[in-house]
């Protein structure tokens, strides 16, 4: 996650990869842009940061068991200042929260959200100056 400049409320700051085959995925983005990535352990869970340069630009996991039924998919992440304002605004804009606060250690919270039309995007507050 880049610590290059702090993104602005209302930013779009990051990207992740939820995927059944990791290192298919990983192999993939690689060779079509060039990527590099790394991995750690994140609490027995696998996480891959790609990399552009010595830009972090995203983030890759495998789908967790009780989620196997969902698609492959890329999420983006918006940076908000306040996450449970953020949340509470959601709703009072007919929005739905899909996965609830969740602290991701010690570098932030994420939520997922779903517009009225039924897009689902991701909410980020920083806790670390990271995105």
């Amino acid at each position: 996650m880049s610590t290059e400049s702090k993104p602005l409320n209302g930013e779009f700051c990051w990207n992740e990869l939820m995927t059944s085959n990791p290192s298919k995925a990983e192999k993939f983005y690689k060779e079509l842009f060039g990527w590099t990535s790394t991995s750690r352990d994140m609490g027995g869970k696998e996480y891959t940061t790609f990399m552009q340069g010595d830009k972090s630009i995203g983030g890759m996991f495998q789908t967790p068991k009780e989620q196997a039924d969902i698609p492959p998919r890329w999420v983006s992440y918006i940076n908000v200042e306040d996450i449970d304002k953020a949340l509470e605004k959601v709703k009072s804009l007919s929005g739905s929260i899909i996965v609830q606060k969740t602290k991701a250690g010690d570098i932030g919270y994420f939520a997922m959200i779903q517009d009225p039309t039924g897009a689902q995007v991701a909410l980020w507050q920083m806790l670390s100056g990271a995105c």
